[in-house]
């Protein structure tokens, strides 16, 4: 096999395997990422081609994971505070479901105690 479709088929399964794991079915990612059924599906069957930048990053927006996440490429040395943060608003996607003004109220507040804790 050549190291393209290798890598088409380690996204497919890891996308599948993270959706599996929100309990989510193909047309819901594919509503929450913004992209057409038809798509993901492709991707997910593996027909050997890799994803463009900006539907891997939308369905890594979607799902909640970063794109090396997706593509079991190592992932990028991240400062511990940044990786406290992003575990934090994954853990709180809720803040989704909110008003974008109390989204940037409680965003502002967790910023406001980040640098509280960090003194």
């Amino acid at each position: 096999m050549s190291a393209k479709i290798d890598q088409a088929n380690i996204i497919n399964q890891n996308i599948k395997a993270l959706r599996e794991k929100l309990g989510w079915n193909q047309s819901k990612l594919a509503k929450e990422a913004g992209i057409t059924a038809a798509t993901l599906s492709k991707i997910e069957k593996g027909d050997g081609r890799v994803p463009t930048i900006v539907v891997l990053s939308k369905i890594a927006s979607a799902l909640k994971v970063q794109p090396y996440e997706i593509t079991g490429e190592e992932p990028q040395n991240l400062s511990e505070a940044d990786e406290r943060n992003r575990e934090f608003y994954r853990q709180w996607d809720i803040l989704e479901s909110l008003s974008q003004k109390d989204q940037d109220l409680l965003k502002g507040m967790a910023e406001r105690l980040k640098n509280i804790t960090e003194k």
